[in-house]
């Protein structure tokens, strides 16, 4: 029963971290939507500037440099934003739960595993009783560590 909530707790904590790696992800998209509009909007004004630069006289191009100015600001704020790339605590800490409930999990299933070997020697039956062997747990233990050796 341990080895299935582990298993429901791992799974439980992997989707909480799905769930808010979609969302930082969600959240850098816009951020980076936000940032290519201001982008062409620099762009745009930075076309209007250079057309002011050849009109004769200063006070359309002192407010298209403001205008430039403020755009390139807002530009930098959220290209910053979409490029910051840092996991938050919650996700962090369903990361360690995760790996935690899996590393329970392969315990759990390593006894249940040699559960499973000492069971099936206990129930099975000799066939020909031509040596005498141990009886017991001593008979149990050599047998088990007979099989684990074999695996490796």
């Amino acid at each position: 029963m341990r080895t299935v909530e582990l298993a429901k707790v791992a799974a439980s904590a992997e989707a909480l971290r799905l769930r808010r790696v979609a969302h930082r992800q969600g959240m850098r998209a816009a951020y980076g939507a936000g940032a290519a509009v201001f982008a062409i909007a620099v762009f745009v004004l930075l076309h209007v500037v250079a057309y002011n630069a050849m009109v004769p006289g200063l006070s359309p191009l002192v407010a298209s440099l403001i205008i430039l100015g403020v755009d390139l600001i807002v530009a930098a704020i959220l290209g910053y934003l979409a490029l910051s790339n840092k996991p938050d605590a919650v996700e962090d800490e369903a990361k360690m739960i995760r790996q935690q409930a899996i590393v329970e999990l392969r315990k759990s299933m390593t006894a249940v595993a040699l559960a499973g070997e000492a069971a099936s020697l206990l129930l099975r039956r000799p066939r020909t009783v031509t040596v005498v062997r141990p009886r017991g747990t001593v008979r149990l233990a050599g047998e088990l560590a007979a099989r684990l050796m074999a695996r490796r």
